[in-house]
């Protein structure tokens, strides 16, 4: 059952449970999918369209290497711009340094310092989850 805000926590709590490890690479990936959870959970209920496998079916909304910046405007359109806005005060941690194919990579490539980016990227989009579920946008 897709439950994209659940799936963010899950993300999260097992990316902190790798970075304190120092297992880089798979904390960094679950960082951008946690990122990316939670900006869906938020756009689900103000219209994100999905196709029968569950996917968004507008493919700007795939990974948060691009979704970060689609994100602001899908919200705005729809009543949501709060939420954009507190993604929109960032410039998108993940453009260029993350990629969903990243989990085929070595283990070597990746640094302390751009998995922080990441985990710091994913806080914000967590925040904007938090805001949707205090306002009663997600139940």
């Amino acid at each position: 059952m897709l439950d994209y805000a659940d799936a963010t926590r899950r993300h999260w709590d097992d990316g902190l449970f790798l970075l304190e490890d120092r297992r880089l690479a798979n904390a960094d990936h679950l960082f951008g999918l946690a990122a990316e959870c939670a900006l869906k959970a938020v756009m689900l209920p103000l219209g994100m369209k999905l196709r029968p496998s569950g996917a968004p079916e507008d493919k700007r909304h795939g990974h948060i290497d691009r979704l970060w910046d689609e994100f602001g405007a899908f919200v705005s359109s729809r009543g949501g711009a709060r939420y954009g806005a507190l993604l929109s005060a960032y410039q998108n941690p993940f453009a260029g340094s993350w990629k969903v194919d990243q989990r085929y990579d070595s283990r070597s490539g990746f640094t302390l310092a751009g998995v922080a980016s990441h985990r710091d990227g994913a806080q914000t989009a967590k925040r904007c989850l938090d805001a949707a579920v205090l306002d009663g946008v997600i139940a």
